[in-house]
């Protein structure tokens, strides 16, 4: 029987970590595929959540909505840390994490023949998500410094085209948009009538003194922005599945259709954990934010060593997506740093066409040690290494 699914490439870390089942759990396998975010939660926040453990309340459901302590918590952290206003009555949704968010938004707003721009390089499960709902993605490369060009995304706006997905700072690339490109983007979707789809998971990883810029800011462009965030990086919980939505009260009334057939609401207990985390772990981020600068530092300075990478240093993240000289098939070159090397790194194609070449390296979960390790085996392997 035909499966409609059938079209859309398998999750790529899976393949890959399957390729790797024979190294993990070995001293020598260093794992830079997957972005991990390397702590979880303070005790004290743990503790707090501990002493529920036995109430019924943490073993049933919440509001489809999600709590609205959490919301009212999420709506002040917002305002605080990003300038973005939003009622927590009805203006946010707590999800199961960020990519039901994402997938949950554009099965609100698109239908089958619409399109959806992504920027090139692409979070993969982006581009999925818009497969699954029967739109088709259509990406736009970014320039050479990862930055978006306005005018090209809106040469490729026509119209078919439902939303602009962007995610700032940028995974793979690490890459802040600026000021100027997000409210080009921002003006953009309001001249054309399309929504901005803005994942802002990395909100918090933010260095070399930029500014992350979310477009919710703009009080103007509320019917058109949809913001996304997660609770899993910044925060360290990733296994508890919590994220959000950020958009107008009329599209939550739609989006909560899709909420309540799609998983009625996020895990009761992740919920009351970002909820602690928001009351008591602000400086628990702050302090892992710290520590994944100081490995940003290393892992650049170590990469600038090795002449095959041709490495943009960005200012967000914990993602470096070097170029390698003469690579065309990353995919294959993956494998073999694996193979011999005992590294394990995502190839940049599978980020979209304009990531081919590319790899991208993952340090947060890492201890300087590991960081220092694993570029002292990649240079031995690029010092050889032949396209």
């Amino acid at each position: 029987m035909k499966l409609r699914t059938r079209n859309i490439r398998p999750p790529p870390i899976v393949q890959l970590m399957r390729a790797a089942q024979p190294l993990v759990g070995s001293p020598s396998f260093v794992n830079m595929g997957q972005g991990a975010p390397g702590h979880i939660p303070p005790r004290n926040v743990l503790d707090a959540l501990a002493d529920q453990i036995h109430s019924p309340f943490l073993h049933g459901y919440t509001a489809d909505q999600g709590l609205l302590e959490l919301r009212e918590e999420l709506a002040l952290y917002l305002r605080r840390a990003h300038e973005v206003h939003a009622d927590p009555e009805d203006e946010i949704v707590i999800t199961a994490g960020g990519n039901q968010a994402l997938a949950g938004a554009l099965m609100t707003i698109v239908e089958p023949g619409d399109n959806v721009i992504v920027l090139d390089p692409y979070y993969f499960n982006s581009y999925m998500a818009i497969q699954l709902t029967g739109a088709t993605p259509r990406a736009v490369p970014v320039e050479t410094d990862f930055q978006p060009s306005v005018e090209s995304v809106s040469e490729a706006v026509d119209e078919h085209t439902r939303a602009i997905v962007m995610v700032s700072p940028n995974n793979p690339t690490g890459a802040v948009y600026s000021e100027d490109v997000v409210n080009g983007l921002v003006d953009l979707c309001l001249e054309r009538g399309v929504f901005l789809i803005s994942d802002e998971t990395y909100a918090r990883f933010v260095y070399d003194d930029m500014i992350h810029h979310s477009p919710r800011r703009r009080r103007d462009a509320e019917e058109n922005v949809i913001l996304l965030g997660s609770f899993s990086k910044d925060f360290g919980i990733p296994g508890w599945r919590v994220g959000y939505v950020v958009a107008s009260s009329s599209f939550v009334q739609e989006y909560m259709k899709v909420q309540d057939t799609v998983t009625i609401c996020a895990p009761t207990a992740g919920q009351v954990l970002a909820l602690e985390m928001l009351r008591r772990g602000e400086d628990h981020v702050l302090t892992e934010v710290a520590r994944i600068g100081r490995l940003r530092r290393i892992a650049y300075s170590r990469a600038s060593e090795i002449d095959a990478l041709e490495t943009v240093r960005t200012s967000g993240t914990f993602y470096l997506f070097p170029r390698v000289r003469g690579c065309a098939d990353s995919q294959k070159l993956v494998l073999d740093i694996l193979e011999k090397t005992s590294v394990l790194v995502l190839p940049g194609s599978v980020f979209g066409e304009a990531g081919e070449g590319h790899l991208r390296i993952s340090i947060a979960h890492l201890t300087s040690e590991a960081i220092n390790e694993a570029f002292d085996r990649l240079g031995r392997f690029f010092s050889v290494y032949g396209p």
